[in-house]
């Protein structure tokens, strides 16, 4: 099972080209890096790229569809072909000046969805001109965005189920919940830590590592935007 996303989706990957500079770096920062939609007519929300470098930011978008999230069968699929765009990002290549910021705009074409689906959107540096008499390298850093289109009465609904005497955390609704912090509480008041964390998209789950018998889970969850904290019982 993957780690949260939230935490690990700061650098996705470095490209690092051998040209003329240097050392330079094309340095970008987003404003945020999840999205949530609904399966609406125009379902829209924006992402805002800052360039603080000292020069020209060159940038391009790639869209990528996610099948299966969270299973061992997940893949992205890089979105090409026009009939297939269910989610359009504007404009998909810019250049953004020095100490500039560029909004892009991301829409749905999604509708009346029975689960979610999601997908990452790349904005990758590419490399622009350069004038110089010297050789080193220039480092490029692509960040990527998670983007989760919704149906409007999406719920994740969380459940413990034991199998030969392991618990696993279950999501049976149809939009992911991402968990922020686990406690096992064998009675009120009496509440230890567990190392569970992450996102469980629907219809997959989190195994529980640790031994536990009656009491409680008490959950801090993260789910379009909103928290919840809620209490599950480990009973049979």
């Amino acid at each position: 099972m993957r780690k949260s996303v939230a935490r690990n989706l700061s650098i996705l990957f470095a490209l690092i080209f051998a040209i003329a500079a240097g050392p330079l770096s094309a340095a970008m920062a987003l404003d945020k890096i999840i999205v949530y939609l609904d399966d609406v007519p125009n379902a829209r929300d924006d992402i805002v790229v800052t360039n603080p470098d000292a020069e020209n930011l060159y940038l391009q978008t790639e869209i990528y569809r996610v099948d299966n999230p969270g299973t061992p069968q997940e893949q992205r699929v890089r979105v090409v072909d026009p009939r297939e765009f269910k989610l359009l990002v504007s404009p998909s290549k810019a250049v953004i000046g020095p100490g500039e910021q560029k909004r892009f705009r991301l829409m749905s074409l999604e509708r009346n969805l029975d689960t979610e689906k999601v997908y990452r959107v790349t904005f990758k540096p590419v490399v622009g001109d350069i004038k110089t008499d010297r050789t080193a390298l220039k480092i490029l850093v692509a960040y990527q965005a998670l983007v989760f289109v919704q149906p409007q009465e999406g719920q994740y609904q969380l459940e413990l189920l034991r199998e030969d005497g392991n618990w696993t955390l279950l999501n049976r609704g149809n939009i992911n919940v991402e968990i922020a912090k686990a406690q096992y509480c064998a009675a009120e008041e009496q509440c230890n830590d567990l190392p569970l964390t992450g996102r469980i998209y629907a219809g997959t789950g989190l195994p529980l590592e640790a031994n536990l018998d009656g009491g409680y889970l008490s959950l801090l969850t993260r789910s379009a935007g909103n928290t919840e904290k809620i209490r599950l019982p480990l009973a049979d």
